[in-house]
């Protein structure tokens, strides 16, 4: 009995061998339905930085195929330009938040949409289509975005509803633009710990809030100054924003190499105090220099 049972094991074992050396790989096709969406778009908006003088200023946007076997064919997919979509945004992100400001709608004069489609070459999995884009004339005091949405495809494939639509809000940079963080001294010995946003204007310029004043955007006429960098990249001379009572006192300058500001100005106060300043601000994100390690 045991003899038996042991020699249909080995007949059973001898014939899966064989099986597995001369059969083809099993073939299980399409795994679950292609379905499409825009990528980066989880929380839809996507904020993409921009630099003033660039020659190649494009808006991105990817549009990615989920599948578990690769497209056979290029498959077209037609995008387009959703208002809809960023009054959405505008009115959630408006919720319980006093000093949000609505985004605006990129102005069409300010990027090139000939042709909104995307295309996926066979075997590939994903596409991108390239807007470019303009900045010229842009205020900027304000949010500028431009909504996509996908419209269709050649396939009729699926597409994933809240993956569908992009918000691309343009975020304005410049070599001397982010966030900084150092000292502004009130002469003689009044120090005080500052952590200024510095906003590219222009390529060269850039408006950041004076001393320790609030940077709040409802500030914006009489807290803020312009700094202007020199083509050497390092003389800085300082002029008032709007409505601000600012002098420069001269000798400012950019670091290149730790990227950062040495300020001198004398502002006045509301009250007509007026107050000679020394302020010394670094990038936060600004790589530590061998001189800083030590």
């Amino acid at each position: 009995m045991r003899s038996n049972i042991l020699k249909q094991i080995l007949l059973f074992s001898s014939a899966c061998f064989f099986w597995s050396c001369t059969s083809e790989p099993a073939d299980f096709g399409e795994q679950y339905k292609k379905t499409l969406y825009i990528v980066n778009s989880r929380d839809m908006l996507y904020v993409g930085e921009h630099a003033y003088g660039s020659e190649n200023n494009s808006m991105q946007f990817s549009v990615y195929c989920a599948s578990s076997e690769p497209i056979k064919s290029d498959l077209t997919v037609q995008l387009e330009i959703n208002p809809k979509a960023l009054d959405s945004l505008n009115k959630k992100s408006a919720l319980g938040n006093p000093l949000y400001t609505d985004k605006q709608l990129l102005p069409q004069e300010n990027y090139t949409s000939t042709d909104l489609s995307v295309t996926i070459r066979a075997n590939e999995q994903y596409g991108v289509l390239d807007i470019p884009f303009d900045p010229q004339n842009l205020d900027p005091d304000v949010s500028y975005a431009l909504p996509i949405t996908i419209a269709s495809n050649s396939a009729g494939y699926d597409v994933n509803e809240e993956l569908s639509t992009m918000v691309y809000e343009v975020k304005m940079i410049n070599g001397f633009s982010g966030d900084f963080a150092g000292s502004s001294i009130e002469l003689p010995k009044t120090i005080r710990s500052v952590q200024p946003v510095l906003k590219a204007i222009s390529s060269n310029s850039i408006r950041m809030p004076i001393h320790t004043l609030s940077g709040e955007a409802k500030y914006i006429k009489t807290n803020f100054m312009l700094l202007n960098i020199g083509t050497d990249s390092t003389s800085v001379t300082i002029k008032p924003w709007l409505d601000a009572k600012i002098t420069d006192s001269g000798k400012s300058y950019y670091d290149r190499k730790k990227q950062s500001f040495y300020l001198r100005y004398t502002y006045a106060n509301e009250e007509g105090e007026t107050f000679d300043i020394e302020e010394k601000i670094i990038n936060i994100n600004a790589p530590v220099t061998d001189t800083e390690e030590q």
